[in-house]
């Protein structure tokens, strides 16, 4: 696994190319990686002020051993979208900031967009949790996948 160092840069990346495809209205300067129990992002809106994001990659995680490894023979592949949304959700964050949560892929998940759409929607309605809104940043683009208002 990446240091926690090189994970916190990854997480920066992912997070402006995000901000350019949602045009929020987000100071870049003001984006800062924060540690746990803290979300991953904390940045300032122009008119809302603090807001924080939780970053989680939409990522198999036998097709990422695959890859860390240059292994090039079958592979079985599945949607982690479920574990990966419900851990997710059952984790608690301290800040006073709104949480917004941010989903991506990034080359390690062979599951389309529109597949793992739905399935992490039905858990952001089902479950209590402390998001007012989640994204998904994928392979086609950049979707609200859910909003509490």
């Amino acid at each position: 696994m990446a240091s926690e160092l090189a994970k916190g840069k990854i997480e920066v990346a992912v997070f402006l190319r995000f901000l350019e495809a949602s045009h929020l209205l987000i100071d870049r300067n003001s984006v800062e990686k924060r540690s746990p129990p803290e979300p991953d992002i904390l940045c300032t809106h122009q008119s809302e002020g603090a807001v924080a994001f939780e970053l989680v990659e939409m990522c198999d995680p036998q097709l990422a051993r695959s890859i860390a490894t240059a292994s090039d023979g079958y592979l079985r592949t599945s949607d982690p979208s479920a574990n990966i949304i419900s851990k997710k959700l059952r984790k608690k964050y301290e800040t006073d900031a709104p949480i917004e949560l941010l989903c991506y892929t990034a080359g390690r998940i062979v599951t389309p967009d529109n597949v793992i759409l739905p399935k992490i929607k039905l858990y952001l309605k089902s479950w209590r949790h402390t998001f007012r809104r989640a994204w998904l940043l994928g392979r086609n683009g950049l979707y609200v996948v859910w909003s509490n208002s």
